[in-house]
């Protein structure tokens, strides 16, 4: 069999023996961004009146050339973004109450993208919709999976604590951890790419919106 076709076969056997796990993820996210988008009513007029305002100047901004996004910047906010959240995940994920902490992290990263849809597209209409998927939707594209994929295996990781503890199960620790270490990391190069298309392709997309919106 080739590499591919052994690489195929690890991957599909990882997301049969881990299905619940993600089942679960995904859920916890997807209330996430409900919570976010709900929230967005909570905000009283003023409120919602100044986020607009200051988005109005964001993207006159982007008209003229003032408010030009620095890609090298962006891109080294997004890294530092995904390598504290990850960091985070994966050393909640070696703690026998990290299942509590990851559920949490994974609450306020869907609140988080379902606020900002919910008040562009509440606050701008069409025109917020359409900037909300050029601004949101092409790096979460991969780092939403990524994410996910860090969740369920430091959620895994943590329940195989607790069961060691409850039902005094031995596990092969080494193994185990070099398996959930190996699977954050190669998650964390996902979101790395992710972050490149957030710095230098999302950009693009926002203007070219912004430009067919004036």
């Amino acid at each position: 069999m080739s590499i591919m076709g052994r690489t195929r076969r690890g991957i599909g056997d990882h997301l049969r023996v881990n299905a619940a796990l993600y089942i679960f993820v995904t859920i916890v996210l997807a209330m996430g961004v409900v919570f976010g988008a709900l929230a967005v009513r909570t905000l009283d007029e003023y409120q919602q009146e100044q986020l607009i305002d200051y988005f109005q100047l964001f993207l006159r901004g982007l008209s003229t050339g003032v408010d030009e996004i620095e890609p090298a910047v962006v891109l080294r906010a997004a890294l530092m973004n995904h390598l504290r959240t990850v960091g985070l995940v994966w050393l909640l994920g070696l703690t026998v109450i990290g299942v509590a902490g990851v559920v949490l992290v994974i609450v306020v990263r869907g609140f988080v993208i379902g606020f900002t849809v919910g008040f562009l597209a509440q606050g701008l209409g069409l025109k917020g919709v359409l900037f909300a998927i050029a601004a949101v939707l092409p790096q979460n594209l991969l780092a939403i999976p990524a994410f996910l994929v860090i969740s369920a295996a430091s959620l895994g990781f943590s329940w195989l604590l607790v069961k060691s503890r409850l039902r005094r199960q031995r596990f092969r620790w080494l193994q185990e951890f070099a398996g959930y270490s190996l699977l954050v990391m190669a998650a964390s190069l996902v979101l790395a790419l992710a972050a490149v298309i957030e710095a230098y392709i999302a950009p693009v997309f926002m203007q070219m919106v912004n430009g067919l919106m004036q």
